[in-house]
C-alpha cells in the first residue's frame, strides 16, 4: 500500500474513475483567480500532476497533493516537479486544528479520489475537509462504497493463518459497504456538516483486468496488511486472496485457462458540495 511505484504501475481502474468524473464536474465549479486546491490522498501524485492540473484554470493560485504516507509524498515531490504544485503529508483521520500548514492554508477547491473509503470515521474526515474549505469552496469526491476486495478482506481476516496480521480488518473495509443506501448516507454526513449539497449519488461501475497476473498487481498494489506479513508468506496470502476472488465469482475464466479474465463490478460514491 506504500510502494509508489507498484501503485503507480498498478491504478488504471482509480485513474479512469477520477478523469471521468473530473470530465463530468469541473467545468461546473465556479472558478477564480488565485484559487487554492488541494488533493487529498494524492498517493504517488500521478493523477494530480498528470490528470487534475492540466484541466485546471491556467490562472489557478497553488494546487497541493497531500497524503498520509510520507513514501508516497516523498515519491510525488521528486518526480513531479511546476512551480504551482506541491506536496505534503497530511492526515484527514486526525484532529488537524492548528496542526500543520495545509491546515492553515486554507483551500477554494478540495478533490479526493480513492481516499475517503479508508477513514471508519467519516464524520471526523468530512469535518476536517469543511474546516480545510473557505467560505463558497467546493469540494469534488470520489470513493469506494463497496467493493468485492472487501469481502475478499473480510474473509480471510477469519482464516488462522492471516487473522494475527489482520485485527484491524474492519478498518480498511469501506463503511459503505453493507449500506443499503450508500449516496444518501453519505449525503447526511455532508449536511449535517454544514455543506451545501449540490450532488451526491452512489454509482455503480465496472472494471476488468485482461490477465490474473494484473489482478494481483493491482491487489498487492492497495493491500494494507502486506506490510505487516513475512515477505516469505507474500505469495501464499496473494494466492490466498485469488482463490477467495474466484470463490466470489470475483474472477471469470475464459476457454483458455492461462487467460483468466477479472471482471467485476463495484459502487462510488461522487459528491460535489459547497461551503455556504
Amino acid at each position: 500500500m506504500h510502494d509508489a511505484e507498484l501503485y503507480t504501475a498498478s491504478h488504471e481502474l482509480q485513474k479512469r474513475d477520477a478523469v471521468q468524473v473530473l470530465t463530468e464536474y469541473l467545468n461546473s465549479m465556479s472558478w477564480k483567480p488565485g484559487d487554492r486546491v488541494l488533493d487529498l490522498g494524492c498517493g504517488p501524485g500521478t493523477v494530480t500532476s498528470q490528470e487534475l492540473m492540466p484541466r485546471l484554470p491556467a490562472n489557478f493560485g497553488i494546487l497541493v497533493g497531500a497524503d498520509v504516507s510520507p513514501v508516497m509524498v516523498q515519491h510525488a515531490t521528486n518526480r513531479y516537479t511546476h512551480p504551482k504544485l506541491r506536496f505534503a503529508q497530511f492526515d484527514l483521520s486526525k484532529d488537524i486544528r492548528g496542526t500543520s500548514e495545509i491546515s492553515a492554508l486554507g483551500f477554494d477547491k478540495i478533490f479526493s479520489f480513492y481516499c475517503l473509503h479508508w477513514i471508519p470515521d467519516q464524520r471526523k474526515a468530512v469535518s476536517n475537509i469543511y474546516r480545510l474549505l473557505r467560505t463558497g469552496g467546493e469540494i469534488l469526491l470520489v470513493f469506494l462504497a463497496k467493493c468485492p476486495i472487501f469481502e475478499v478482506y473480510s474473509a480471510l481476516c477469519q482464516k488462522p493463518e492471516w487473522r494475527i496480521y489482520m485485527t484491524d480488518a474492519h478498518r480498511f473495509i469501506s463503511p459503505y459497504q453493507q449500506s443499503t443506501d450508500p449516496g444518501e448516507e453519505f449525503s447526511k454526513v455532508l449536511l449535517d456538516t454544514g455543506f451545501e449539497v449540490v450532488d451526491c449519488e452512489c454509482r455503480e461501475s465496472k472494471y476488468s483486468y485482461n490477465t490474473v497476473a494484473c489482478l494481483k498487481e493491482s491487489m498487492k498494489a492497495v493491500n494494507p496488511f502486506l506490510e505487516r506479513i513475512p515477505t516469505e508468506l507474500h505469495e501464499e496470502y496473494l494466492a490466498d486472496c485469488l482463490m477467495e476472488a474466484e470463490k466470489q465469482k470475483f474472477v471469470e475464466t475464459n476457454n483458455n485457462i492461462e487467460q483468466k479474465v477479472s471482471s467485476f463490478s463495484y459502487e462510488i460514491i461522487v459528491a460535489h458540495a459547497r461551503k455556504i
